[in-house]
């Protein structure tokens, strides 16, 4: 017991000590783990003083002797400390991000880690003579990364943000796979060590593949159905935040314990992809005031393992640091030879060719030299050092050479490459304003000045009082011609167009977020807009304005998910798909065009005094091509689909009148007008038209073919049981912008109607433009010969497509209905070949 309580005093403290570094590790301007590994260090060194000149008394040495049992347990490191470590770290990555850029980002961490690995452990072997397996276990646990102060670095300095995504996002899956990496290592050296071991489970070469693929894809699957049913329990938890972090902390260790101990699979595998999965599911399925609580909770647990982690690994290595020999420096020396060169050859080698094949966005080479110098190793890292130590089916002689190699080069990344980051910035240019962002600031100081005097003079008018010391007389207060205009901005026309692109940018995320905030967006459609808005980001400062155009006409078109919606419905008859996306697509488009309103106004109140009338002109007139994009996108949807958009509207109407309700009732709760009980039952009452609104409207596809025929003049003067058997022969295509549905030459297998949209016909060199209710397709038919026009979809179209077997059996059947056909087509041809 006496042991139990010292453990706890010792852990107390340190969370105090490690809490007041962090105000320290600011001011300093150092990441925090420096802070963590230097108090460790002293630590350690005084509990190795007191250890040799006997025990302190009273807290103090109470305190040390809880820390040195603590010390004992490493055997707990790896599944108590890794599982928040991960989970936290996919919890809180931008996972559609993560997810448009996930080819590359598996790309770099998986050659990343392979090559790191290679070497070091190569480096490590010809410099210090040790077995090649051992060299390779220490080039697995070097092998992880903490991305921690290059993001920060990089969001300081305005980098792309999808630089700081595959930085988090290559760290992230770089863990998974050196970890998964590092068990297989480890089984290896053990059954080398221990010859018993080997003649009991041999280890054939043929199955280390699927050994690993088994771990790997198994880890995948369990991870994402064990997180899976956890967010069907988290929205039932009502309103309570403990009990939905108490879940999800039970979650991150039972796909951990559950995956590597009883299933034998990777636990590190599932427990990343529980995370993510949380991440990605978890936004929608809770409210966001416990979507926020939540993602602070695991912070708080990330932060707490990461301090006792560093401090506890320090203090470990402070007990050899006096004695270490050179083998240990010269093996130092080799690892971070080694895992530079690594990381040189990944980032300076392999980037570039993904630039080449344009999976990846040119990366400024500053940018490259700080992905190479801020590779600095973490917690993880630590944690697989700890369990090396601790295992005592290896020799005390591997053992104590792989532990104290890889924390060496913990304790160098963090002494040397955290504490000069800054120099390096420095050296690079990274840490000076760039001459626009100079021009920028001169003009705001100027324009805040002449808008500060306005409200000056405005106050000594209302007030009529004179302010001492002001050098503007007072008589003439609100004379706009007293006002000294600041000087134009110095730079050219693109590059203010480049800043004015950027504020739009950031701005129109800002609105989307406010919307959030308002809770009249959902927070599934705020992640997939304020992605699009960083996007945009990215594109501004890779290529300028014609960047941002190109990306935002790509925003227009169907993405992967809806083709293959689109898909699974001609092929298969599946629409539910089909029908979220459309659905979100309505949804995207509304917002869109209200925020581009607001945005418009935004770029006429504050973005022309700023840079000038010409840069506002050009900026109004992308805002407006955009709105009419978005417009003419809108409209062909409404078109087909009449009633959903003012369905959507009446949706936020809905939502925005609970949140005035709701600000109202608490108000008048705290004016004490109503009592708590009175509060508590309209609350209730609230959250039932709360959840009624988080529903969206039911879209009907249109595939109501009656509905569809009513559209067509052909059929307009057909009875009930006509048009029942028409519809037994007609099939509804939905066709996207842009989409060939006939082209030359092609066979002639149906003739289509146009129920909804508009579509272009290119014949003869002429384009003859085709609406709701005509049709084409229907000389090859009557003619049985291939296509001679190219029929391309302006907008989303609803058709109705009439097969060559039903199309003789039908005309068969109604030979008037044969006959206009026939004379429609015969017009066709006769005005093509007038026009010919």
């Amino acid at each position: 017991m006496t042991d139990v309580l010292y453990a706890l005093l010792a852990l107390a403290m340190v969370l105090t000590i490690v809490s007041l570094l962090v105000p320290l590790a600011e001011r300093l301007r150092l990441p925090h783990t420096v802070l963590l590994a230097v108090t460790g260090l002293g630590l350690g060194l005084v509990g190795d003083w007191i250890a040799a000149h006997g025990p302190l008394g009273g807290v103090a040495g109470d305190v040390f002797a809880g820390l040195v049992g603590i010390e004992g347990g490493t055997d707990l490191f790896l599944p108590l400390f890794l599982p928040p470590l991960l989970f936290t770290a996919g919890l809180t990555i931008d996972v559609r991000r993560l997810i448009d850029e996930m080819s590359v980002v598996l790309l770099l961490a998986i050659v990343a880690v392979l090559v790191c690995i290679a070497g070091v452990a190569g480096v490590v072997h010809l410099a210090t003579g040790h077995d090649i397996l051992v060299c390779l276990l220490v080039g697995v646990i070097v092998s992880t990364t903490d991305p921690a102060a290059v993001i920060g670095i990089f969001r300081d300095v305005g980098a792309p943000k999808r630089l700081s995504i595959l930085a988090e996002g290559e760290s992230l899956l770089n863990d998974a796979v050196a970890i998964a990496s590092f068990g297989f290592v480890m089984q290896l050296l053990i059954t080398r060590v221990s010859p018993e071991l080997a003649q009991a489970a041999p280890v054939e070469a043929s199955g280390l593949v699927m050994h690993v693929l088994r771990d790997f894809f198994g880890g995948i699957l369990f991870g994402f159905a064990l997180a899976r049913v956890v967010m069907l329990i988290l929205p039932r938890l009502g309103d309570s935040d403990v009990a939905i972090a108490s879940v999800t902390v039970s979650l991150a260790y039972l796909s951990y314990v559950l995956a590597d101990h009883y299933l034998a699979i990777s636990g590190v595998v599932s427990v990343v992809v529980a995370a993510l999965t949380v991440a990605a599911y978890g936004p929608t399925h809770l409210h966001p005031r416990q979507w926020t609580a939540l993602k602070q909770l695991w912070q708080q647990l990330d932060f707490w393992s990461n301090c006792l982690i560093f401090v506890l690994a320090s203090m470990v290595a402070a007990q050899f640091l006096p004695h270490i020999t050179w083998l240990y420096i010269w093996g130092l020396l080799a690892v971070v030879v080694g895992a530079m060169l690594a990381r040189v050859l990944v980032v300076f080698g392999m980037l570039p060719l993904l630039e080449a094949v344009r999976l990846v966005a040119p990366v400024d080479q500053r940018y490259k030299a700080i992905l190479v110098w801020g590779g600095l190793r973490g917690a993880v890292t630590i944690v697989l050092a700890m369990v090396v130590a601790g295992d005592t089916r290896l020799p005390d002689s591997i053992r104590e050479f792989t532990a104290e190699l890889a924390t060496l080069f913990v304790l160098f990344t963090l002494l040397v490459n955290a504490t000069t980051l800054g120099l390096v910035m420095r050296a690079l240019g990274l840490n000076k304003l760039s001459p626009v962002e100079v021009a920028l600031r001169d003009r705001v100081l100027a324009l805040s000045r002449v808008n500060v005097q306005r409200q000056l003079r405005q106050i000594i008018r209302e007030h009529n009082q004179r302010v001492v010391g002001l050098d503007v007389d007072p008589d003439s207060a609100g004379d706009a011609e007293a006002e000294i205009p600041p000087a134009d901005l110095p730079l050219e026309l693109q590059e203010r167009l480049m800043v004015g692109l950027l504020t739009l940018c950031a701005q129109e995320k800002e609105l989307y977020l406010e919307l959030f905030e308002q809770q009249t967006l959902s927070r599934r459609m705020v992640a997939i807009l304020t992605a699009r808005a960083d996007r945009l980001v990215d594109a501004v400062r890779d290529r300028g304005a014609d960047g941002y155009n190109e990306v935002v006409h790509g925003f227009m078109q169907p993405d992967l998910a809806f083709r293959v919606a689109l898909w699974l419905h001609r092929r298969l008859g599946f629409g539910w798909l089909l029908t979220e996306r459309l659905a979100d697509r309505f949804e995207i488009l509304l917002v869109s065009q209200d925020v581009l309103a607001e945005l418009a106004a935004f770029n006429l109140r504050s973005v022309a005094d700023l840079l000038g009338a010409d840069a506002e002109e050009k900026l109004g007139a992308v805002i407006k091509g955009r709105e009419q994009l978005v417009d003419r996108a809108l409209r062909a949807l409404s078109l087909q689909y009449p009633g959903y958009a003012e369905s959507i509207k009446d949706r936020q109407l809905e939502r925005a009148a609970i949140r005035f309700e709701s600000a109202e009732y608490a108000r008048r709760l705290r004016e004490s007008i109503i009592s708590r009980e009175v509060y508590a039952d309209l609350r209730r009452k609230l959250n039932a038209r709360r959840k009624d609104v988080s529903r969206r409207p039911s879209l009907d596809l249109g595939f109501e073919l009656a509905s569809m025929i009513s559209r067509v003049p052909l059929f307009a003067s057909l009875d009930a049981a006509a048009v029942r058997e028409v519809a037994q022969r007609l099939r509804a295509r939905l066709a996207l912008p842009g989409e060939k549905i006939v082209a030359v030459g092609g066979r002639p297998d149906a003739m289509y109607f146009i129920a909804a949209g508009e579509v272009a016909v290119h014949v003869g060199g002429m384009t003859v433009p085709l609406k709701e209710g005509d049709f084409f397709g229907e000389m090859g038919l009557l003619e049985a010969r291939p296509r001679v026009a190219d029929v391309v979809a302006v907008g989303y179209c609803q058709l109705l497509a009439l097969s060559r077997r039903d199309f003789n059996g039908l005309l068969a059947r109604r030979p008037s209905m044969r006959a206009e056909i026939e004379a429609i087509a015969a017009q066709r041809v006769a005005e093509n070949a007038a026009a010919g």
